[in-house]
């Protein structure tokens, strides 16, 4: 009995002692140190604690109570990591929506130029397109399709539904504060690209977020005389 409860002991020492260390290492790095921690942690919950379980099994009667301290600990780790990450991609997709075109004084009754901004695909959506599919290849290449166990959706799907939902609240974030100095051009061009948005990112988006763009898009079409209608069909998905 002593015997089995050193093994025990032992068992959520080690796996709390990795824990602390690997939490240790990944404090002073950034986002790809986080995602390794996440996939080691991700490695143990999916496929190796059963091994663990079952070779404690052959020497304890408690097997049961160890598993759950050691996934505890590992699931909390695992959690604080990747919550970590997400919080991260929020941070820095910022930057990319800000729509500096718009603060560009133009003569509205020149007809725009070959090298006019406004003949050019939006710069704004070009830096959140880019930093979606850079997310994506980010947890890709570190987990691949792995799946949540606390969640059952792929590591993946939860990264980007993450940084597409910060786009477009941080898209419809920039049009709310200039709402008031819109020009009837600029509303038309906003309008379209809001549906381009809602379009490509429709399978990551949460209902609300896919309101608030709607609802954003709406204001623009009013704003620039049509309603709220389609110019288009967009395209199918990212």
């Amino acid at each position: 009995e002593q015997c089995a409860s050193e093994v025990e002991k032992g068992c959520e020492l080690v796996i709390r002692k990795c824990c602390d260390g690997l939490a240790s290492y990944v404090r002073d790095r950034g986002d790809a140190a986080r995602l390794s921690a996440v996939a080691e942690c991700a490695d143990v919950l999916l496929e190796r604690m059963s091994d663990v379980v079952r070779e404690v099994g052959f020497l304890t009667n408690n097997a049961e109570a160890v598993e759950e301290v050691m996934m505890e600990d590992i699931m909390g780790l695992e959690g604080a990591m990747f919550d970590e990450f997400l919080e991260s991609i929020r941070a820095n997709v910022g930057s990319c929506c800000r729509m500096g075109w718009l603060d560009i004084k133009t003569d509205i009754t020149k007809a725009p130029g070959p090298d006019s901004p406004a003949l050019a695909f939006p710069p704004y959506l070009s830096a959140s397109l880019l930093a979606i599919v850079r997310t994506r290849a980010q947890v890709e290449q570190a987990l691949g399709n792995k799946m949540r166990r606390s969640e059952g959706v792929s590591y993946q799907h939860i990264a980007m539904a993450t940084v597409a939902d910060a786009v477009a609240e941080g898209i419809c974030e920039q049009v709310q504060q200039r709402k008031m100095t819109l020009k009837v051009r600029q509303a038309d061009r906003l309008a379209n690209e809001l549906q381009f948005l809602i379009n490509t990112l429709k399978r990551y988006l949460k209902p609300e977020t896919v309101g608030l763009v709607d609802n954003t898009r709406r204001m623009l079409c009013t704003k620039a005389g049509r309603g709220s209608g389609i110019q288009g069909d967009g395209p199918d998905g990212l």
